[in-house]
């Protein structure tokens, strides 16, 4: 599939009685709420290896009950764009939500709540080679000695 759901967030005007319920109901394990990210958890076991898509459950009391579900995109303007040519109504533009995370939420002519996805892989982080105490860098060719070691002669019927 070349665009997948990957999230998904269910969101109502009681989160911590949304989050007690699909945690009761599916036996999910969630992370505990942010309260920033209006009282926003997250599936706890969701991981490259595990079936299904992710997602969080959430909200507040100015929250209308909703259930959206993200499509994973490589260009989330783009997207949206389309999104909005063809009757969509813009819910929240293009933003980084978290340094790996970039969404987007529309409606749709039905009245469905749809979010597009970029997940930024984090960088690689650079690192530099500490260098040993004692050690001097230098750009000298670094040469090897030849060792020599005297040879034990040796008679055909004994030693010497």
């Amino acid at each position: 599939m070349k665009n997948p759901v990957t999230w998904f967030e269910i969101i109502g005007k009681d989160s911590a009685g949304l989050q007690r319920f699909y945690r009761e109901v599916f036996d999910w394990k969630l992370t505990p709420p942010i309260a920033d990210m209006g009282n926003y958890s997250m599936l706890a076991e969701h991981g490259p290896n595990e079936k299904g898509a992710g997602g969080g459950i959430g909200g507040s009391s100015e929250d209308q009950p909703r259930v959206t579900v993200y499509v994973e995109v490589d260009d989330p303007q783009r997207y949206l764009d389309r999104a909005l040519a063809k009757g969509a109504e813009l819910m929240m533009p293009v933003t980084t939500v978290t340094p790996t995370t970039t969404i987007a939420i529309f409606r749709d002519p039905a009245g469905n709540v749809t979010g597009i996805m970029k997940a930024n892989p984090p960088r690689p982080v650079r690192t530099t080679r500490k260098r040993t105490i004692g050690r001097r860098k230098t750009t000298a060719k670094r040469t090897t000695a030849r060792r020599t070691t005297a040879r034990r002669k040796t008679t055909r019927r004994g030693r010497r």
